[in-house]
């Protein structure tokens, strides 16, 4: 067994942070879970894969683009998206076209500024603040990372793009997104055991764009670093296949199709917003 991994204590019980239905899913699996991002990152540069072929592109050039936070889509893309994604929430409307927030004097208000010339002449209404008062939401979502082997990168993608650009506009509305991500695979050992990995991405206060998200939440996720993970694991115990795709309640599978109007309004109404 790979040494770095053999540092995992797989039999933790799951945090109480988890939704119950993670913890009715197969009692007895291999558990990994990951205390960051950067550890993470460091466990699978040190890991290889049997075959560069996957998602086309080879480990080590992905393996740059995880360490260097590097974006997945080109920015003309990023801005198609985003737009397609905010034009159909405005279409129901979900959100309104204002992008800048209107602003008021006061005296007593919270300070996010000041009126300069307003203050020099000694006027008390300098202090400029918000004219809308916002109350922050938070939300922690799951993205399940587990699918099968005939959905195409490209839906994966696809799907990464519409979620994440959806996430923007949520915290532009003040509903701030914790993002986890987890992977179940039922019997990808020829022992039978099944497997689980979680691995927080963000927190609610860490700054998001599709940009930077896109650097980790990608179909790279899988099919290269968690397939090098597996065969380093496994070894010649791994299954053919990787063993089988799972769905959880509870979290928000990357794999199937994605409607942002749903998970919009399914954030929304979670949190009371």
């Amino acid at each position: 067994m790979h040494s770095i991994l053999e540092q995992f204590n797989t039999g933790l019980p799951f945090p109480s942070v988890f939704p119950p239905s993670f913890g009715k899913w197969k009692p007895s699996r291999d558990y990994f879970s990951f205390r960051n991002l950067d550890h993470f990152r460091h466990v699978v540069s040190k890991l290889t894969q049997k075959s560069d072929s996957h998602c086309d592109i080879t480990y080590a050039e992905a393996l740059r683009k995880l360490l260097a936070g590097e974006g997945d889509f080109p920015k003309a893309e990023q801005e198609s998206i985003r737009n397609l994604v905010r034009s159909n929430l405005h279409e129901r409307g979900l959100i309104t076209e204002d992008v800048y927030e209107e602003y008021r004097y006061c005296v007593d208000g919270i300070q996010v500024g000041i009126d300069v010339g307003k203050y020099a002449n000694g006027e008390p209404d300098c202090v400029i603040t918000p004219a809308k008062q916002y109350i922050d939401f938070f939300y922690e979502l799951f993205i399940n990372v587990s699918y099968p082997y005939h959905v195409d990168n490209s839906t994966i993608r696809a799907n990464c793009a519409k979620l994440l650009a959806t996430i923007e506009e949520l915290e532009r509305q003040h509903i701030y997104i914790k993002i986890a991500m987890i992977l179940p695979i039922a019997r990808p050992s020829m022992d039978g055991n099944n497997f689980f990995a979680d691995v927080p991405l963000f927190s609610h206060k860490d700054p998001k764009s599709v940009d930077t998200m896109s650097s980790i939440v990608n179909d790279r996720l899988l099919r290269k670093f968690f397939f090098a993970f597996l065969e380093n694991y496994y070894k010649d115990k791994l299954a053919n296949g990787y063993g089988t795709a799972v769905t959880l309640d509870g979290a928000m599978s990357i794999g199937s199709p994605f409607n942002e109007i749903d998970f919009f309004e399914e954030v929304v109404l979670s949190v009371g917003a």
